[in-house]
């Protein structure tokens, strides 16, 4: 008479299974690509510079060391925010970290970005009245009776954003408030610093005789991936990102990359 297997053996069998599969279908899942939108803001990140810039670099760079890829998507910065909010997409960067945020994004640890500058035309009596880093509210305050050119959906500073005092006028991208500044449309443009400084190297070399930026900044804002709360692969992507930036920083590898695409980008060429 054949002898019948005990029940527990038929669940302990089925149990392994479920592990197996498990454990495959994780494998499987860790091998697909973290999916990140951005926009095109050279020269931290473009999808015609080479490397598609110093913010792409450095991200597969740091996923890398964890065995991991990158899809990186380009949108407009409003379309990639939305993309980013409803889990469409693991993350979103280039970003600078605002608490108002934290409902929707875990951050990532900062890797190094620019200072945030105000740029006015040459000529133009318009000065500080405080160091805006130390006191914004006295400097910005001082600063209300101008019009600013701001890019719609950027964060900029948490002081600067929440000034209702001040007049913002919001356009599509930098480029775009620095022509409104040098035509007389605003009177000073929000930007980052190397940004407007790529701007004016390679698209508009006629400007720099005709706009410049004033001392001291309002920031020197450091850059983030912010990790959608809604991917469930957030916290595992944000986890590897962290990892990886750690071995490129004490690699000297972030430095590195930064003097190659912002400082010194004829050598990314």
């Amino acid at each position: 008479m054949r002898q019948r297997r005990p029940f527990p053996f038929l669940v302990a069998l089925l149990f392994a299974a479920a592990c197996l599969l498990a454990a495959a279908s994780a494998t499987a899942a860790d091998k697909q690509p973290v999916r990140l939108a951005t926009l095109e803001w050279e020269p931290y990140i473009g999808q015609k510079m080479p490397d598609q810039g110093y913010c792409a670099a450095l991200i597969r760079a740091a996923f890398a060391t964890q065995g991991m890829t990158v899809d990186i998507q380009f949108y407009p910065w409003a379309r990639a925010l939305h993309l980013a909010r409803t889990g469409a997409v693991d993350g979103l960067m280039p970003e600078y970290f605002n608490a108002s945020r934290k409902s929707e994004f875990d951050y990532s640890f900062p890797f190094r970005g620019g200072p945030l500058v105000l740029y006015k035309r040459r000529g133009d009596a318009i000065a500080f009245a405080a160091d805006p880093a130390v006191d914004p509210d006295t400097a910005l305050r001082a600063l209300k009776s101008y019009r600013f050119g701001v890019v719609r959906g950027y964060l900029n500073t948490p002081e600067f954003d929440a000034a209702s005092y001040l007049s913002k006028e919001e356009a599509n991208d930098d480029a775009t408030n620095l022509r409104k500044l040098v035509y007389g449309r605003i009177d000073l443009a929000v930007t980052d610093r190397r940004v407007a400084e790529y701007l004016i190297r390679s698209q508009y070399p006629e400007y720099a005789d005709k706009i410049e930026p004033m001392s001291p900044p309002l920031a020197d804002n450091p850059l983030y991936i912010a990790f959608s709360l809604r991917s469930p692969r957030h916290q595992q992507a944000m986890v590897a990102f962290n990892r990886g930036l750690a071995v490129l920083k004490a690699s000297g590898q972030i430095d590195a990359l930064y003097q190659r695409y912002i400082l010194d980008p004829t050598n990314g060429k």
